[in-house]
């Protein structure tokens, strides 16, 4: 064999023979197992990579930028990087997707994945200064989403942006967060992603180089680098990232109020660094909330590990006056010192609100649905809807969802987070009721369970008009919060985070099943607005995609949604029993069908399974032993034929370019109905992880 042209980096630094077919991995590569390190240079840079790396910064000491001729030597490399003649080797470094992708994963997907190439495309990065692109569009983009990680003490951060003190590691990951909101990408990336996946790569390689030295900056980067993950759907990876915040926290006990002299009252500066403590500590309880649920993915902090006082209101946090305010469950604890009681924000409100949502969580991936009467004072049911009464209750009038409130929030750039606060009610909500409506319309088969419960029918049949009319208002208060924000521009809509995109989805979906399966007893104003509303919040998170890449799969699965509501009601009467049967497990299952970020996930060709194969124990294996109730969803029913409703797919949103022949097209129409019904948030896109 003779010696090719082109050397990659590796066999060029080492001096060894570099054999390849001018693609990346190279023969040396592919034999140690380094074929994530392989890559080509440009040409004219043999000097440029040999060149050594930037002293490691020291963890303890402020972050040095480094100079702009290194900024730009690096950004000119990248750019002669891109235009290299080797189209293939420069669309796999920028995209970050490998030269050879795993059979029945896209592109597209393994890019949002984070292809192990992904850390060679970081490398390039090593000499660019990240503080030239914190850009005065980047920070107010950052500062818009910073609701979500209320961390910041925004006076002290955007001065250490000024002054370049901020650690390089949180530099590079507001980058990751903040870019995929600007209007242009920084060269040479042809797309916010690109950059954001590229910015998010650094930062988690500079974190993982010394996680075992607890910060403060690296708890909040983590966080920071899980919530681009979850947005991007790597769900697996946000989870474990997570859970590595997780016990940093736990290590520097930061769910503890700091040990201080009884007989002094802080100051300014102290008040503001033992909020910062504790607002890094509730936003991991808050993201360990948001996304538990589903099989395998319990809440590792309760609320009772949570020693500490919630969040201040957000002008005695910017202003530094030190204040004391409740505890989760709402007791004050006054320090021997007095200070004043200071209000609860929309932060500290929201963390209630998640408190709540995690407990819906377990219990709707629990047999607590299929085995209590959802209508009994006692049920856990009863409870949570108890619980979140009382949480919307306790907020003060500002707070109470209503749209000419959100128009004031929005007025002094609060609105993102007001409608952050109210997803998490609005979801609890959907998740209750959910579980009780019928899959597929009405039915007409007798319960495959043995036992008569002719004594409950009727109970059953009120309970779930009942429950079916508060779930479409619901989803309906949803979408039309959305058409409020949708008025208010577009740097409104871009600083939406992915938990709102979520909670929009899934009043889509249920919206989307009003209009394929009306009832007579349905709200007439619900149901008479429910096809341009599917199509208006179809129209959102097809928009969402272009700065969260999760909300592509929520509109794919919405269009398959349809498409197999359409098949089923071309049937002469409502969908077959097998239909039913697997639409019904994953009503009651839950997370079963839907691959969790710690299972193998389930082929998405495959029959459904069974619950006894994929469930984790948490759901019986057949009907419990215990059960008082027939399930909600086979309770016997009598079929009304219905007016035939409109096609979606008359609108450009809803263009079904589906060959209905195909057993495959079949199986994955069924499946993305099953996802949707089954789905928690930070599941959805988990899928291509072996």
């Amino acid at each position: 064999m003779v010696r090719n042209p082109v050397a990659c980096t590796l066999c060029r630094s080492a001096k060894q023979r570099c054999i390849h077919n001018d693609q990346p991995p190279c023969d040396r590569c592919k034999a140690s197992g380094r074929t994530d390190l392989c890559l080509f240079p440009a040409p004219g840079t043999s000097a440029e990579h040999r060149k050594p790396k930037r002293p490691r910064q020291d963890s303890t000491t402020d972050a040095t930028p480094p100079s702009l001729s290194a900024s730009a030597s690096t950004l000119s490399q990248l750019r002669h990087a891109s235009s290299a003649s080797s189209a293939s080797v420069a669309a796999q470094r920028w995209s970050g997707v490998p030269s050879s992708v795993p059979s029945g994963i896209s592109p597209t997907n393994a890019a949002a994945q984070g292809s192990p190439s992904s850390a060679a495309t970081a490398s390039l990065l090593d000499g660019l200064d990240p503080f030239e692109l914190l850009t005065d569009e980047v920070k107010d983009s950052y500062l818009r989403c910073s609701y979500k990680w209320s961390f910041h003490h925004a006076p002290t951060l955007l001065l250490r942006i000024r002054d370049r003190t901020l650690e390089i590691w949180m530099a590079w990951a507001i980058l990751a967060l903040a870019i995929r909101f600007v209007q242009e990408p920084p060269a040479p990336f042809k797309t916010q992603k690109e950059a954001s996946n590229a910015f998010a790569a650094h930062a988690r390689q500079m974190l993982q180089a010394d996680l075992e030295t607890p910060s403060i900056s690296r708890v909040q980067a983590l966080l920071m680098l899980t919530g681009h993950d979850w947005g991007a759907g790597n769900g697996r990876r946000a989870w474990i990232y997570l859970g590595m915040a997780i016990r940093l926290v736990e290590v520097m006990d930061l769910c503890h109020e700091p040990q201080k002299p009884s007989n002094t009252r802080p100051t300014r500066d102290e008040f503001i660094e033992a909020e910062v403590r504790r607002r890094t500590a509730w936003t991991c309880f808050l993201m360990d909330s948001l996304l538990s649920g589903g099989k395998g993915r319990r809440r590792s902090l309760a609320a009772a590990d949570m020693a500490i006082q919630l969040p201040c209101e957000r002008e005695h946090f910017v202003f530094g006056e030190p204040v004391c305010t409740d505890h989760l469950q709402g007791q004050l604890r006054m320090p021997q010192l007095s200070q004043p009681v200071g209000e609860l924000g929309v932060i500290g409100y929201s963390l209630r609100a998640a408190n709540i949502w995690g407990q819906v969580a377990r219990w709707a991936c629990s047999d607590v649905v299929n085995s209590e009467l959802p209508w009994d004072q006692a049920s856990q049911f009863q409870q949570l809807m108890s619980d979140l009464h009382e949480w919307s209750k306790s907020l003060p009038e500002r707070l109470q969802y209503d749209l000419f409130i959100l128009h004031g929030h929005n007025a002094v750039d609060q609105g993102q987070a007001y409608c952050y606060m109210h997803c998490i009610y609005f979801m609890s909500h959907m998740f209750l009721h959910r579980a009780y409506l019928p899959v597929l319309g009405p039915q007409n088969d007798v319960d495959e369970n043995p036992r008569s419960f002719n004594e409950l029918s009727e109970a059953w049949k009120s309970w779930q008009k009942a429950s079916r009319g508060q779930l479409f208002r619901e989803s309906t208060l949803v979408l039309e919060m959305l058409d409020e924000m949708r008025t208010f521009g577009v740097h409104f809509v871009r600083g939406l985070v992915p938990w709102i995109g979520f909670t929009i989805y899934t009043a889509v979906g249920v919206m989307l099943y009003s209009f394929n399966f009306p009832s007579d007893e349905d709200d007439p104003r619900v149901a008479e607005k429910a096809r341009e509303r599917v199509i208006r919040g179809c129209t959102f998170l097809k928009d969402m995609k272009a700065q969260w890449p999760m909300a592509e799969t929520w509109f794919e699965t919405i269009k398959r949604m349809q498409a197999f509501y359409r098949k089923i009601l071309g049937h002469e009467g409502p969908a077959s029993p097998e239909e039913r049967q697997a639409l019904r497990r994953a009503m009651i299952d839950y997370g079963a069908l839907q691959t969790s970020p710690v299972h193998k996930p389930i082929d998405s060709n495959s029959n459904p399974p069974d619950r006894s194969i994929v469930g984790d124990g948490l759901a019986p294996e057949g009907p419990p032993a215990t059960s008082i109730s027939p399930s909600p969803a086979t309770t016997p029913n009598v079929w009304t034929p219905q007016p035939i409703v409109p096609p979606l797919e008359a609108d450009e949103t809803f263009d079904l370019n589906f060959d209905f022949s195909s057993a495959d097209m079949e199986a994955m129409m069924m499946n993305a109905t099953q996802e949707f019904w089954a789905a928690f948030p930070g599941e959805v896109g988990v899928g291509v992880y072996t």
